[in-house]
């Protein structure tokens, strides 16, 4: 079956249920799909309620609002609302999109999530738990006393049912496997012999999708969400390798746990996998960037990551959570991001992140940002492009591309080089901003980023001539040549950003120019 080009995913709750203002008519049911309809998202992903406790009109599964007569909660009314003006319009949600998605030839896949945390009587809680009780779950203090421990046939057949109705009664597109939610599903030191126990609820789960795609004609794809760290999956109890070579799943989608995203090369384990026994690989990437112009990634970041995702092996991006409701801005990325091709001359920023976590015990070990400059001491920052430079440069389509260097509490008397694979970088030729009072747009708690979310800042950026950047590793260095002895300051590099610039089909530039407003 032909793997998807752009997936989008719409969790049916903060960005559909929430939003809609009782009582909810079929086109505001069907928004999920006609939101996405005319860009380059092939198939949409549409979650099924709460962890547990569902907005389709399920007969074995808990529907919202069943058990309960009053409602405190402003939000939970509306998404309540929205499932009984549904039942009012003999549908509901997830079958007024998977109609929509057949007339507008978009596929609509159901997202299963596996694991709840929630107690016998919270809004959340399946019926499974409400029968049950403790006798099925993980019950260890803390969060996961109420978790579902799947060593228990009860918990996978309880699943499998939810499965097994929206294939055969709502007839959707595929089925995905949200592993994401809380990756947690056995008791301690059980994850082991619990991956068999795991990989055999993935085998009825293809046992299911295959006869339904048997009695309708037509293949039906099982898609699994998982972590990007390959050892996460293993120590949750998901043989992620495994399931490929059986040929248990089609298309593996990689999650971040990271909240920053970057351009630089991903894991190579999963696309390695799908290389060498079939199916496709996909990447949701965070949602944030530490950027002094956006808190979420532009165009042109995303561009960098799409190209280097493809140059790596992976099938496309699997996004969501974009800001709602989409304008132009949306729209245009949703096109784009289909097709690597058309925006193979397009400009692009990659870019370099921070580390996220404490210092001593970080979560993104692999980054290099923020570096402190060491007078004497020299600095290495390599980054990755993707872009087919060499043919660029041969049409003489490549403008020049922009390095960008941030500084933290840089000093202006000190003696400072910088060279771009080998070449020094003339610093009279640099173009400095200063900013002393800036906040980032990005929000993040205390400690999730090793980078300040204000300061005193300097921005060098250096026009390189094409013949400077080449394809895959490119090494900057800077070096801190003399130290202004009074100034007794930390000083750092803090963002790096390489913009590839082109002979696109681009307007003439206005006359305003973009500036950085500072916080006071």
């Amino acid at each position: 079956m032909n793997a998807p080009r752009l997936i989008y995913y719409n969790d049916g709750h903060h960005f559909h249920a929430k939003r809609l203002e009782p009582s909810a008519s079929l086109h505001m049911l069907q928004w999920p799909v006609d939101e996405i309809a005319g860009t380059g998202v092939d198939t949409l992903v549409l979650g099924l309620g709460y962890s547990d406790v569902y907005f389709h009109r399920s007969k074995v599964g808990r529907v919202v609002g069943q058990g309960k007569q009053t409602w405190d909660s402003y939000i939970d009314w509306r998404i309540l609302r929205m499932v009984e003006a549904g039942q009012s319009l003999d549908t509901d949600q997830l079958g007024a999109n998977i109609d929509r998605g057949r007339e507008l030839g978009v596929r609509v896949i159901p997202s299963l999530k596996l694991q709840d945390v929630s107690p016998p009587g919270d809004e959340r809680c399946g019926l499974l738990k409400e029968e049950c009780g403790a006798d099925i779950c993980i019950g260890e203090e803390g969060r996961y006393l109420w978790g579902y421990d799947w060593m228990h046939a009860e918990v996978a057949e309880g699943k499998l049912a939810v499965v097994r109705e929206v294939l055969d009664d709502y007839e959707a597109d595929g089925i995905e496997l949200d592993f994401m939610f809380d990756l947690r599903y056995f008791k301690r030191g059980a994850a082991e012999a619990g991956a068999a126990v795991m990989t055999d609820f993935l085998s009825q789960v293809r046992e299911l999708a295959r006869a339904t795609g048997h009695r309708r004609g037509t293949d039906v794809p099982v898609m699994v969400r998982v972590a990007a760290n390959e050892t996460r999956n293993q120590q949750a109890g998901l043989l992620v390798a495994d399931w490929l070579q059986q040929r248990l799943v089609d298309w593996v989608t990689a999650q971040e746990d990271d909240l920053l995203v970057d351009s630089e090369p991903r894991a190579a384990w999963l696309p390695a996998v799908v290389a060498e026994h079939g199916g496709a690989a996909f990447y949701r990437p965070p949602r944030r960037v530490y950027h002094e112009a956006t808190g979420f990634p532009h165009i042109e970041m995303f561009r960098a990551l799409q190209h280097t995702l493809a140059a790596g092996g992976w099938a496309g991006l699997y996004h969501g959570y974009l800001p709602w409701p989409f304008g132009d801005a949306e729209h245009d990325l949703l096109r784009e991001m289909a097709f690597p091709e058309v925006t193979a001359r397009r400009d692009k920023r990659y870019l370099l992140q921070p580390r996220e976590g404490e210092a001593e015990a970080t979560t993104t070990p692999n980054r290099v940002l923020p570096v402190p400059l060491q007078e004497g001491e020299s600095v290495s920052l390599p980054i990755h492009v993707a872009d087919d430079v060499d043919g660029a440069r041969a049409d003489g389509e490549m403008r020049r591309p922009v390095l960008t260097l941030q500084f933290h509490n840089f000093c202006n008397e000190d003696s400072l080089q910088v060279r771009f694979n080998g070449r020094i970088l003339d610093l009279t030729e640099a173009e400095i901003t200063d900013e002393r009072a800036l906040f980032y747009p990005v929000r993040l708690a205390p400690g999730q980023a090793q980078a300040p979310p204000a300061g005193a800042f300097h921005w060098f950026r250096f026009h390189l001539i094409p013949e400077d950047v080449q394809r895959g590793e490119n090494l900057i260095e800077v070096v801190l040549e003399r130290c202004e002895p009074r100034a007794t300051f930390a000083r750092a590099v803090n963002g790096v950003e390489l913009q590839m610039r082109y002979r696109d089909m681009q307007r003439p530039l206005g006359i305003d120019r973009d500036h950085i407003a500072p916080q006071v």
